[in-house]
């Protein structure tokens, strides 16, 4: 997600147009026209601040260091669904219900192999193969899990992952049975509020947006401050990081449309776009450090 954004973004304004937001004594070594009053320079800080702070809190969103171990912890959660789901199988007579957990089990098999791989993709940033792993789940999840626990509770007249969803059949379950369809349901509950925990789009979309009125606010004031440079190659470079973060711009808002329309595919293969240009990319980096040398610095 590039965490060290808001970071480079001060560097970029504060260092290649002289802003005390460097907190270092410098001077520009461009034409005096060139720089700037201390209400400039306090301007330039109050937003770039403000930039700084909403690119910390996206970046923690949906940052590897962040997710991964709360992917883990889904995965973890899963395990024991699975293992809960055995001991519910193994406290059942051959049959119908039997069977039905035994072909949920397969499925469920087939999950954690996804997950896994879900988890090491993004362990790297992968998120276009991440997408695809998402996509993957999805569906397993409508074309193999959805029937799969209807089958159970068909099969067994108790459901493996609703409470509420209980039929005649259920008479035949044993108390003892009947506590091992209870610890499914605990475990299975657990699942839901770690993959909640591990994807969460609604606080993504939220932290997007801060950004992107934040990013609006920087791009504004380094664009008036880059209406008092001369032509040359200080404000061409200048020119080219508002041309990169314009792409950024665009990306976000895909993002942000996706996470609210619920499509995390899409949202992720932007995300993965959106990785290749952001501050810590090589392009913004390189159109970095061209600047600060055009604009006075030493490389």
């Amino acid at each position: 997600m590039g965490s060290t954004h808001g970071r480079s973004y001060r560097i970029v304004v504060g260092a290649m147009i002289c802003s005390a937001i460097l907190i270092v004594a410098a001077s520009c070594s461009s034409s005096s026209g060139d720089r700037l009053s201390a209400q400039q320079r306090a301007a330039i800080g109050e937003v770039a601040a403000a930039f700084d702070a909403a690119e910390a809190t996206t970046a923690s969103a949906f940052d590897a260091v962040v997710v991964v171990p709360k992917l883990e912890r889904w995965q973890e959660t899963e395990d024991r669904h699975q293992t809960a789901l055995r001991a519910l199988r193994d406290g059942l007579p051959a049959g119908e219900c039997r069977t039905a957990i035994e072909r949920l089990l397969v499925v469920e098999d087939g999950q954690n192999v996804i997950r896994r791989r879900l988890i090491e993709d993004y362990r790297q940033e992968k998120f276009g193969i991440v997408a695809k792993d998402a996509t993957d789940y999805g569906a397993s999840v409508i074309n193999g899990a959805y029937q799969a626990e209807d089958a159970v509770a068909e099969a067994c007249g108790r459901s493996s992952v609703t409470a509420d969803k209980v039929s005649a059949r259920a008479a035949a379950l044993t108390p003892a049975q009947n506590m091992l369809f209870d610890a499914v349901l605990a475990a299975y509950a657990e699942t839901r509020v770690a993959f909640d925990a591990a994807f969460s789009v609604s606080r993504f979309v939220t932290d997007l947006e801060a950004l992107q009125a934040a990013d609006a606010s920087v791009r504004a004031v380094l664009q008036a401050q880059m209406e008092t440079l001369g032509e040359g190659d200080c404000r061409s470079s200048l020119s080219e990081i508002l041309d990169i973060e314009k792409q950024q711009e665009d990306l976000r808002v895909v993002m942000i449309a996706a996470g609210k329309a619920g499509d995390t595919v899409k949202m992720l293969t932007t995300l993965d776009q959106y990785t290749a240009i952001n501050s810590t990319s090589a392009p913004f980096v390189e159109l970095r450090r061209t600047a600060f040398v055009n604009c006075g610095g030493k490389a």
